[in-house]
């Protein structure tokens, strides 16, 4: 029993071990993208000026990412590595509770009446498949990608598992410290980016469809722990009223949602195109092997007979919910598409794909065997996260995903231009014009030379076909006076590029160049 014990505690701390190791290994090897340069500088801002701890709503944003990001900030001084530890420890507290979450739902009726003991017999008899979800985690492209980007897609993934977990106990065990910890959960989720609203309704969905078969007695007398987890949440979210720009939040998430009215018009855009994405989302960062095999093992259990009603049962159906529900409702309301979109729509998707490969293997009677499935379907994985984590500069990516690696929303070049940018700094007052006025380039580069002397940043916009007046003066007045720009939005004509000098420039993919001239 205790060799038992022992085991398993190492095996967990192995998973840990394998998470960290996978995630901080090479994490600066991506350069900083557009949406990170803002969420970082906004963060480095925070840190430095109290009154303005609300700045993300100024493009409406909520600010909870921030927040930890400026907290993280004070113990590395490297502010890309700053921004990607918040995601890499929301990931490592993601593993945690899909641990917890397998047992429970393998567990869930269990007669148990005592919480605590509920949860010791779940680790205990469903410790493999639980720590199998874990694995499953660790070793997919899509976490592994996402616990390593300065977003704030990972923490709220956390958060919506975490909701996910606290309902379902609620739901067994109606406590009011549960109720509690349930609404601060949907309340940090809230703070951090607006799809935390699905969270809100599926709680109440799953607590409902859970007590069914409750009496209406029972019913009545525990249906206020789901309110005020719900009305908890919605006064931590409120918080965010003593910003001066709160009506942004609503206002930017128009910009990224159609209306009831369009939708209407077109039902089936975007909702083709979407799902289309997503399948190609999946096929790259889930790997064909892992989705083919879970369905396979989803009909193995399903055609067993005794398991035809299981499928159906509640709890699985719960799980399936918090999948695909949120997933076909950014299919058919989002305007913009990504991965990070439906990040938070994989933890519930992992369990169910955890369970089926699980009892798949557990059909294999030859350890031999078991291996051989394991390899064939984890390989694919490993070698793209490999090639993610050491030559990211040729790796391809879904076609929704390639603004991280090209384009002008990709950092290459910038952390190179700063170093040299720097030394120039030191002595002599250095002014850098950059393309854009907010993301990629001005912030990208403004992270790093954050509260730098002699070193001022200027956004000046795009499509100039003249040098920017303010940096001509700063030329006239005595400054050094340096321009960043891609290559691929140079629209200076030849009268104003005989003006500058030409200092260096820096490889981007696909025959893109970042330039580097001084005037």
């Amino acid at each position: 029993m205790i060799k038992n014990k022992i085991f398993r505690i190492l095996l967990l701390l192995l998973i840990v071990f394998i998470f960290l190791f996978s995630r901080l290994q090479n994490l600066t090897a991506i350069p900083v993208f557009g949406d990170e340069a803002i969420y970082i500088r906004w963060a480095q801002i925070i840190k430095s000026e109290e009154t303005l701890r609300f700045i993300p709503q100024t493009d409406g944003k909520q600010p909870l990412f921030m927040w930890i990001n400026a907290v993280t900030s004070k113990f590395f001084s490297d502010p890309l590595i700053s921004g990607r530890i918040v995601s890499i420890f929301s990931g490592l507290g993601i593993i945690v509770i899909l641990f917890l979450l397998t047992a429970v739902i393998l567990s869930f009726n269990s007669k148990e009446k005592n919480i605590f003991r509920f949860l010791q017999q779940s680790i205990r008899d469903n410790f493999y498949p639980a720590i199998f979800t874990s694995l499953i985690y660790v070793l997919i492209p899509f976490t592994f990608f996402f616990d390593r980007m300065a977003l704030a897609d990972t923490l709220l993934s956390f958060f919506g598992v975490l909701c996910l977990f606290l309902v379902l106990l609620l739901s067994k065990f109606p406590r009011l410290d549960l109720s509690l910890i349930l609404g601060f959960a949907l309340g940090l989720a809230w703070l951090t980016k607006s799809p935390a609203i699905y969270f809100v309704v599926l709680c109440f969905f799953t607590f409902l469809i859970l007590k069914k078969n409750s009496t209406i007695h029972d019913l009545i007398s525990t249906i206020y722990l789901p309110v005020i987890s719900v009305i908890i949440g919605f006064l931590i979210y409120n918080i965010l009223r003593l910003g001066p720009q709160f009506q942004m939040i609503a206002l930017r998430n128009k910009d990224y949602i159609w209306t009831i009215g369009d939708i209407l018009k077109h039902p089936l855009d975007p909702l083709k195109p979407h799902l289309i994405n997503t399948f190609e989302i999946y096929r790259y960062y889930l790997s064909l092997p892992l989705i083919i095999f879970s369905i396979i093992g989803f009909l193995i259990f399903f055609l067993k007979k005794k398991n035809k009603y299981q499928i159906l049962n509640t709890k699985y159906l719960i799980l399936l919910s918090w999948w695909i529900l949120p997933l076909i409702a950014n299919c058919i309301f989002a305007k913009v598409f990504t991965a990070r979109y439906i990040l938070f729509t994989l933890p519930p998707l992992l369990v169910l794909i955890s369970i089926f490969l699980f009892n798949l293997l557990k059909k294999i009677p030859s350890i031999p065997l078991k291996t051989i499935l394991l390899i064939a379907i984890f390989i694919p994985n490993l070698v793209f996260m490999f090639k993610l984590s050491t030559k990211p500069f040729t790796q391809k990516l879904p076609s929704s995903e390639q603004g991280y690696l090209i384009d002008w929303t990709s950092g290459w070049g910038i952390k190179s231009a700063y170093d040299y940018l720097y030394q120039r700094s030191l002595v002599s007052n250095v002014i850098v014009g950059t393309e854009g006025a907010f993301g990629t380039l001005p912030d990208g580069l403004q992270i790093y030379a954050n509260k730098l002397p002699h070193f001022t940043i200027i956004g000046v916009g795009l499509g100039f076909s003249t040098l920017p007046a303010n940096l001509v003066d700063a030329k006239n007045h005595g400054d050094e006076v340096y321009l960043l720009i891609n290559k691929s939005r140079l629209k200076l004509n030849t009268v104003e590029t005989d003006k500058l000098k030409f200092i260096n420039s820096y490889s981007k993919p696909e025959n893109d160049q970042l330039l580097l001239f001084q005037l």
